[in-house]
């Protein structure tokens, strides 16, 4: 599907997301996310339903990733969720916080679970979405240049599964432009806790990749074309999920 732009892309995937959760009976209904650009409008157009009184009470946030660093006795931890380019704090600020506004303003209960893998038990991660009974709605991004999901990075294997890995630079500066924070490639971290290539094809029962600007017009293609997983560009694993969707603009398109 190609929309006009961003905004129309995020309006069509929260609609989707309403219209899959309305369908569905349960406790909760687990929505992976991730950071950055790609899926703020479709977060935003989520929190407008909300104010509208879409009932979003059941939504469980599972994030695909957080940046890692060590801590005072070495191990790796998550970054402080106060940072700007931190992921935990991304959903609690972009996703949940304007989430809850619409929910107070229609007078209905607000979501309030975020769900981030754990760098001392990465496979811990894929335990409890497994035992939730896998993730409903997987929305997905690509990286620019050099089509990582998540933080899986180029030659990432078929079957890994939530793992903590070291970034590569082209990961790195691809993330510079989402959070200004990062003014040189030095304050970017150098590691990150992730879900693997496997946890997103393997628990998702429906995925939806987002692509949009022009910039990355040479990962729609990629991703469009694909056949089948393809190592040096982990995005295209959207091909291999259930019930996959692929939603761009036209920018990105080259329309």
């Amino acid at each position: 599907m190609v929309l006009p732009d961003p905004d129309t892309v995020g309006e069509a995937v929260a609609a989707m997301i309403l219209d899959r959760l309305a369908a569905t009976k349960g406790q909760h209904f687990l929505l992976g996310c991730p950071g950055g650009r790609t899926g703020a409008p479709s977060y935003r157009a989520l929190a407008r339903l909300a104010g509208r009184g879409a009932d979003l009470s059941r939504l469980v946030i599972v994030m695909m990733d957080e940046y890692v660093v060590p801590g005072a006795d070495g191990a790796l931890r998550c970054v402080d969720p106060e940072r700007s380019y931190s992921c935990l704090g991304f959903a609690r600020r972009q996703i949940l916080g304007p989430i809850a506004a619409g929910c107070a303003a229609a007078g209905t209960v607000a979501p309030t679970q975020v769900w981030l893998p754990d760098p001392a038990d990465p496979a811990g991660y894929d335990e409890r979405i497994e035992a939730a009974g896998g993730i409903d709605l997987f929305l997905l991004a690509t990286g620019a240049s050099d089509g990582h999901i998540a933080f899986n990075q180029p030659g990432t294997a078929r079957d890994s599964r939530s793992h903590v890995t070291e970034l590569g630079a082209a990961t790195r500066r691809d993330n510079m432009g989402t959070f200004p924070e990062f003014t040189t490639l030095d304050l970017v971290p150098t590691h990150g806790v992730t879900v693997g290539i496997d946890t997103i094809a393997a628990t998702s029962r429906e995925v939806i990749m987002i692509v949009c600007g022009e910039h990355k017009r040479d990962a729609y293609a990629r991703i469009a074309e694909a056949e089948r997983y393809e190592p040096d560009w982990p995005a295209t694993i959207t091909v291999e999920c259930k019930n996959p969707s692929l939603i761009a603009d036209r920018a990105a398109a080259g329309h």
